[in-house]
């Protein structure tokens, strides 16, 4: 049986093309066939980043500032892509087509048993830049089944304007499961009261199977190690202030060059297998990011994470439903949360709970009585 499977895995960020390896390798160990539809939207080239830099800030209306932004960001783009489409090239299994709109994928065949929606931000229209068709497999022929796998909507509402379009969309869907809690809420809103919630992909691999992607380079130095996508201050600051209580080294991990301006190591744009064991291997790390949040949950290391302001509730969703909401970091003054120990023990039992609950919902969609209707 073959499993198509549509994500966000062009993205190039650690999450997306993790999460998508994932979700892969879990399909494939239930005995099926797995393939990422090699799905590249104008906005993940490139070309097309390039042209939102503007969008992001207003410093960049002045025609000669955005020169100069595109000039500095563009050796992190091309680092980016190396380092990116090296892991894919090696690790994700991809549709022979690649195509950029959900018009262009209407035209190809994709011959597949069933489709998937797989998970990351792939339902959060703010990130997307509107409802996304291609993402809601709007492009499978009728009477192909559908479902999703812990598809994230990201944030705690979406507008109202949207809520007619995307249940039509899922209508098509026979099995969804999301991966917060507050996608639960808003999909049952709209009338989709079947949804479940399901991990993240990459919480369905434990450790050592992690360890077997994740490098082997060693360090003797220790260190403190922050994610810090989106360039909050505080985390900066926190980091600075736990690194010279216990004379640390601290360590950034950022896609961006010029971060080097940054106090500490630049890790710049490390490759993807690096990037997991900088997490490993960290005394403490320190982050905003879910994925950052995930791996140190996974290697059980001390952390705590600093919430965005946009797109905050997939972080908060996990904290809390691993027993560990205090890690959400509210007091920036205060040591004492990364301090105490984790009782890891405890957090891997809540997890192995809620892994065989999301292995029973893609065992269920796998063998269900309507796919073998529907072939």
């Amino acid at each position: 049986m073959k499993i198509s499977i549509i994500t966000l895995h062009r993205a190039e960020n650690y999450g997306s093309v993790l999460q998508a390896y994932a979700l892969q390798k879990k399909i494939e160990d239930l005995g099926c066939k797995a393939e990422i539809l090699d799905y590249h939207p104008e906005r993940y080239t490139n070309v097309g980043k390039l042209r939102r830099l503007k969008e992001k800030s207003s410093k960049f209306q002045n025609p000669l500032l955005l020169l100069l932004a595109k000039i500095l960001i563009y050796p992190s783009y091309i680092r980016k892509n190396r380092v990116f489409d090296n892991f894919i090239k090696i690790y994700l299994h991809l549709s022979t087509e690649s195509f950029a709109t959900n018009e262009e994928a209407k035209k190809n065949v994709f011959d597949a048993d069933i489709y998937c929606t797989g998970s990351d931000q792939v339902w959060n229209s703010h990130w997307n830049e509107g409802v996304e068709k291609a993402l809601y497999l709007d492009f499978v022929p009728k009477g192909k089944m559908c479902f999703s796998y812990a598809a994230s909507i990201g944030l705690s509402a979406i507008d109202e304007i949207e809520k007619n379009e995307v249940a039509r969309l899922l209508d098509k869907y026979e099995f969804i499961s999301v991966r917060e809690d507050s996608g639960v809420d808003i999909l049952k809103d709209i009338g989709r009261l079947d949804v479940v919630q399901t991990l993240d992909p990459t919480l369905l691999l434990n450790k050592e199977e992690w360890e077997k992607v994740a490098d082997n380079a060693q360090t003797t130095s220790h260190y403190l190690l922050t994610y810090n996508l989106h360039h909050d201050p505080r985390i900066d600051k926190y980091a600075d202030m736990l690194a010279k209580k216990y004379k640390l080294i601290v360590r950034n991990i950022s896609y961006n060059w010029h971060d080097v301006v940054r106090k500490g190591h630049l890790d710049w744009c490390p490759k993807v297998e690096r990037f997991l064991s900088l997490i490993k291997n960290a005394d403490y790390v320190v982050a905003d990011s879910f994925h950052a949040t995930v791996f140190s949950i996974i290697f059980e290391r001390p952390f705590v994470t600093i919430t965005p302001e946009v797109a905050s509730s997939r972080i908060s969703s996990i904290l809390n439903l691993l027993g560990i909401p205090e890690h959400n970091l509210q007091e920036f003054d205060d040591t004492k949360v990364i301090e105490a120990p984790i009782d890891y023990m405890h957090v891997k039992s809540l997890l192995e709970a809620e892994k065989q609950k999301s292995m029973n919902f893609l065992k269920t969609v796998l063998s269900s009585s309507d796919f073998t209707h529907n072939k």
